[in-house]
């Protein structure tokens, strides 16, 4: 049986390291941030024992109100809709995590589903990160508008993203289906030169 190799589905355009890219003198780089465990969450934010259990599995509080997260440097929790979530972990903890997560809720209307195969995440960080963002995305991403911890499903140029805002102006995270990655990379750089 031969031996399976994973990878990223930007490991070929990547493989050189994160790109550093120029919007009007003024630089940003684009990267990805490989294989995070993705789960989305589906339940009602009502029932007290839904929210508990995401609380005591997840370590984090679910955001309750539309276009916010929850964020800590291994763990996100995106609101997606009044009754969905998206959770990042980057710990490899994720399948412990929905595992335990599901038995919690046995008995409970909700789902936990494994997402992650079917998306990545790319990054973008620097001063001109909104700027090259605006050339293909109809979201005003100003710092009064789009600050530190604010998210929206949007699309840019033609792919559907999630952008998370971890740093107002300056430092993004796009979740997108792997099928749109090479696409959209691609198309940040030739935006960026």
């Amino acid at each position: 049986m031969p031996d399976v190799v994973v990878s990223s589905p930007l490991a070929e355009v990547l493989a050189q390291g994160k790109r550093v890219l120029q919007v009007d003198g003024r630089e940003c780089a684009l990267g990805e941030i490989a294989f995070v465990e993705m789960f989305n969450l589906r339940g009602n934010p009502a029932d007290a024992r839904f929210m508990q259990a995401v609380l005591l599995h997840t370590g984090m509080h679910l955001p309750q109100r539309a276009n916010t997260a929850s964020i800590d440097p291994q763990r996100q929790l995106l609101w997606m809709g009044p009754d969905e979530w998206l959770l990042k972990v980057r710990d490899a903890q994720g399948d412990a995590i929905a595992t335990a997560l599901g038995a919690a809720l046995q008995g409970v209307h909700s789902a936990v589903v494994d997402v992650g195969h079917g998306n990545t995440t790319l990054t973008l960080q620097g001063p001109a990160a909104a700027d090259l963002l605006a050339r293909g995305c109809p979201l005003d991403l100003h710092a009064r508008v789009f600050p530190a911890g604010a998210l929206a499903q949007t699309h840019i140029a033609k792919a559907s993203a999630t952008v998370l805002c971890l740093a107002a102006g300056t430092h993004f995270e796009l979740t997108v289906r792997r099928s749109f990655a090479d696409y959209l990379f691609r198309w940040l750089c030739a935006a960026g030169e």
